[in-house]
């Protein structure tokens, strides 16, 4: 089941992937906004966006030879990405071009023959590609032949948007994304939804999906709802992010290639496992060598990688100074850390070289041959192209401090000389990413994680794969904040920052959703608003809102509330209910929403032509700004949190130590010496669990009791946990009334009646109910008899090794209370259900789940017969009854859910029927106190006053 999700999730991300895809690209048909393509407008130097930039770069990549790529043609989408964007846009052109020759045909215009590629020095060759035919579409192959046109240098640019050059574009950004950023996601939202999973699985082997099945309506499959699955959720939100989408699969980029490869980097380099089971307490320095190639990987597709850069030091330095043996209290030597971090400078050194040596060894002007001497010109010229330092700060109306500061009345550009902005960007960014980086450092070196998992020099009780899980699972997390943290501050105070930047800090966020549900929910929704001038430039409109009306749904419908997952913390959330902050996201929606509008219905005036960007830049700033709050102080909380848990868990271990060690101990070695009637004596003698457990573990070490290899420690667990109906009744017992509060002004509450039961109360009840007549259900001689009549009923098999479908192990798997539970009452249930429906005599509901005969009978034929028909059939039980025996015949499951439905919507109608006349009958008697009260109050104030009146 849960194979087939995942492949429907995958499946859904990448069809909203592909339609988003059939929308118009950046600058399709040199569409540039209303204001740039007016009449009056200037000639353009260059065509369209970001997709003729993609191709265009696949054009010089494939026919040029390396020495030239990054100085081509600037002024033409010139390419200023680094090298690894470069190899990969050569490698998608070698791809169409050879594609592209194989089906090479004629043109759709016959009147031009080439081979879609014309010498510079050929101007004839270049004026004739470069025209447009009378249909407005420049001349191109036929069928894939196209592709080889794509690609062509020189006579494919000025608009070449062939639809099957669009689709093969589309595609690769497809691949790229598929390959590597959902991949990447996979991993790691299966790694932090770990603790959550591990947590379901092991309620469901204690026996809590089987066994309370009146509370949570499960049907006996062994797997939890698919619903509640923590992974489907997260892996739902961080793979349909809007604005990720939006920018490559709308506006088109590559920007999940490097996005991916940056994940992939934070996954490896918090894994801390070793290879030797012998050295398993020792910290393996393998995985930060084989994030820190990666994450230079992401560095070399794209410079905008730098924003997570600083995040990535501070933990990987913090690594290098970490213990190696986790449980040794001394520091590291300054050899072993300098040995570390020389290594992970070698490492991106080494990468960064096979990247970059190509360029230095071919010179420009030169033949194709190497050089013997390196030429630093090449490497010099692509630093230029990546850092265009004299462009000045400011790129566009972005929503971050330094566009925002410059409108009125701050007006930064006049008060700060421009020569001084680089200077003031810089101190202003290394301010805000020093919080993060040096939490960041302390995280890498370990510094909170020993209290996890012991203190004061104790040895953790986990094992230690667990304790590394658990470590890393815990790493991970923060460092995702540290790096959404530090890439913030780069978007809001670094200088030559872009709308699209916003991707780089939402990556991580969107893999936090179930650590801090609300905020990593604003933070998504906030990113997108914020692309919206560009978006609308790209006439992404449709996309835009159905991305987010779908990203929207996925969050409201969460099956599982975050309060219930073990990683959700309100102290981190900053927008949960805990703080003032729950009520920013409502009033960022309103404000959002009324711009929306506002461009919609008024117009701006003349002299301010760029209302509405600059609005969106002064809002979006505001909000970005509280996000970065929001990820330090998720951060610093986090890390608090951990300290204090840890704390709390050595407390809790010192008082189990001192509380389970010795006692059963003692009683172990004196049980030793008793024989199977010695034990019984013990069973019936004592109600103690621990006592009784330790009785029962000889015995069943003996082999002297039938029930051995059957009933086992866990199954005794499982049949400890109350029933729903029994939680139920025992609220129910509870008064609601304190009636004997008569006698003062108000009635109160009792105690404990405006609560629901803790988990403390229900082991109580459990207790309660083990300790009647002290019944030996825990050595199977209940069950005994229990089994003999239900074999007598023909619902066991005789022998367990039959081949009947139910036998004793089976059915107290699947409800394990049935062993302590009376065999009176499981008797009346099952001859119930063998009688339901039309008197079969049919098992067919048993099989389906045992559990059904934990009911009580009356609660079964008030459900079956008189609920399921009023509710479903206008109280026709005859009908009911068919429909039920119908489905068991197609659909079991379906069956299920029907008697489940009718067994407790009767039970709660009872319940809500006992609970007014108790109500009614409690406020009967307190009115009757009250009158009693008054009569008898008036009676004595007469007597006193002689039978006066008032006035005499």
């Amino acid at each position: 089941m849960m194979r087939c999700l995942n492949a429907a999730i995958l499946s859904f991300a990448l069809l909203l992937r592909i339609l988003v895809g059939f929308h118009p690209h950046s600058g399709q048909d040199d569409y540039q906004g209303a204001s740039h393509n007016s009449a009056n407008s200037p000639k353009p130097i260059k065509y369209g966006g970001d997709y003729e930039a993609q191709r265009h770069w696949m054009e010089i990549t494939y026919h040029l030879p390396i020495s030239e790529w990054y100085y081509h043609d600037l002024e033409y989408w010139g390419l200023d990405y680094p090298p690894l964007t470069a190899y990969v846009s050569w490698l998608y052109a070698w791809i169409a071009h050879n594609m592209g020759s194989l089906h090479d045909g004629a043109f759709d215009n016959a009147e031009i023959m080439t081979n879609g590629v014309c010498e510079w020095d050929d101007s004839v060759c270049v004026d004739r590609m470069m025209q447009k035919s009378n249909t407005g579409k420049k001349p191109s192959s036929k069928g894939l032949g196209v592709l080889k046109d794509l690609v062509a240098l020189h006579s494919s640019r000025w608009g070449f948007e062939d639809s099957r050059g669009k689709l093969y574009m589309r595609f690769t950004v497809l691949l790229s994304d598929f390959l590597i950023y959902m991949s990447a996601v996979w991993v790691l939202v299966a790694r932090l939804t770990k603790e959550e999973d591990d947590g379901a699985k092991q309620n469901n082997s204690t026996g809590q999906d089987s066994t309370t099945s009146a509370n949570n309506n499960k049907l006996d499959d062994p797997i939890i709802p698919i619903s509640q699955r923590p992974r489907v959720w997260l892996l739902l939100t961080a793979l349909s992010q809007p604005a990720l989408i939006l920018i490559d699969h709308g506006h088109f980029q590559y920007n999940t290639i490097s996005l991916g490869l940056a994940l992939w980097s934070f996954h490896f380099m918090t894994l801390d496992t070793t290879t030797d089971p012998s050295k398993s307490n020792r910290s393996s320095f393998v995985g930060p060598i084989l994030g820190s190639i990666l994450f230079s990987l992401a560095l070399n597709f794209k410079q905008m990688e730098l924003y997570h850069a600083p995040a990535i030091f501070a933990y990987l330095l913090g690594r290098c100074f970490r213990q190696h043996d986790k449980h040794n209290k001394q520091s590291v030597s300054s050899m072993e850390a300098a040995g570390r971090f020389c290594m992970l400078g070698i490492t991106v050194i080494l990468t960064f070289s096979i990247f970059w040596l190509p360029f230095a060894i071919f010179p420009r002007n030169a033949s194709t041959s190497l050089s013997s001497t390196f030429h630093l010109d090449g490497v010099i010229q692509i630093i230029k192209r990546l850092f265009p330092f004299q462009r000045g700060v400011f790129e566009g109306k972005v929503a971050n401090l330094w566009c925002a500061l410059s409108i009125k009345p701050f007006s930064i550009r006049d008060r700060v000389p421009n020569e001084l902005l680089p200077l003031l960007a810089l101190g202003l960014t290394l301010i805000l990413i020093l919080p993060p980086c040096w939490m960041l450092f302390r995280v890498g070196k370990g510094d909170n994680f020993d209290r996890d998992i012991g203190s004061n020099g104790d040895k953790p009780s986990l094992n230690s794969s667990q304790t590394q899980n658990i470590k890393g699972d815990s790493e991970i997390r923060l460092l995702l904040w540290g790096a959404a943290s530090t890439s913030l501050a780069f978007f809001l105070a670094s200088f030559q920052v872009h709308e699209k930047g916003i991707i780089i800090p939402l990556a991580p966020i969107s893999l936090l959703a179930m650590n801090a549900p609300h905020f990593v929910s604003f933070f998504s929704i906030v990113a997108t608003w914020s692309l919206w001038p560009l978006l609308a430039i790209d006439q992404l409109l449709d996309p835009y809102v159905c991305c987010l009306v779908i990203f929207m749904c996925i969050n409201s419908m969460a099956g599982v509330p975050p309060s219930q997952m073990p990683s959700y913390k309100k102290e981190v959330d900053i927008f949960s209910d805990k703080y003032i902050t729950k009520y920013i996201p409502t009033l960022s929606g309103v404000v959002m929403v009324l711009l929306h509008l506002s461009e919609l219905m008024i117009a701006p005036p003349s002299h301010l032509p760029d209302l509405f960007p600059v609005l969106w830049s002064f809002v979006g700033c505001g909000l970005f700004c509280i996000s970065y709050l929001g990820t330090v102080w998720a951060m610093a909380s986090q890390s608090k949190s951990r300290e204090t848990r840890g704390e709390m868990q050595a407390v809790r271990g010192k008082r189990a130590k001192s509380k389970s060690i010795i006692p059963p101990a003692i009683l172990g070695m004196l049980l030793l010496s008793y024989t199977k009637g010695s034990a019984a004596f013990l069973l019936c003698s004592s109600c103690h669990h621990s006592n009784i457990r330790i009785a029962y573990t000889l015995q069943l070490s003996s082999g002297n009791h039938d029930m051995d290899g059957i009933i086992t420690h866990e199954l005794l667990e499982r049949a400890r946990l109350p029933l729903g109906w029994e939680l139920q009744n025992a609220k129910e017992a509870k008064p609601v009334l304190d009636l004997s509060a008569r006698n003062y002004d108000t009635l109160s509450l009792a105690d404990g009646a405006d609560e629901f039961m803790s988990p403390v109360e229900d082991a109580t009840v459990i207790d309660d109910l083990n300790q009647v007549d002290c019944e030996p259900w825990e050595n199977g001689e209940l069950w005994e008899d229990t089994a003999q009549n239900l074999i007598a009923m023909g619902i066991l098999a005789n022998n367990e090794g039959t081949g009947t479908k139910l036998t004793s192990q089976k059915i107290l798997n699947k409800a394990p209370q049935l062993l302590r539970l009376p065999t009176s009452q499981i008797v009346e249930a099952a001859s119930f259900l063998l009688s339901y429906p039309f008197g079969t005599n049919s098992t067919a509901l048993l099989v389906t789940d045992p559990s059904l005969l934990t009911y009580w009978a009356d609660d079964l034929e008030y459900g079956l017969d008189i609920y399921l028909s009023n509710m479903m059939f206008r109280g026709n039980s005859t009908l009911a009854a068919q429909m039920i025996q119908t489905q068991l015949s197609f659909s079991p499951a379906m069956a299920l859910q029907l008697v489940r439905m009718g067994i407790e919507g009767g039970m709660s109608e009872r319940s809500v029927s006992r609970a007014l006349g108790d109500a009614g009958k409690a406020s009967s008697k307190a009115v009757e106190g009250v009158v009693g009260d008054s009569a008898r109050s008036l009676r004595e104030w007469k007597q006193n006053k002689g039978g006066k009146g008032s006035l005499g």
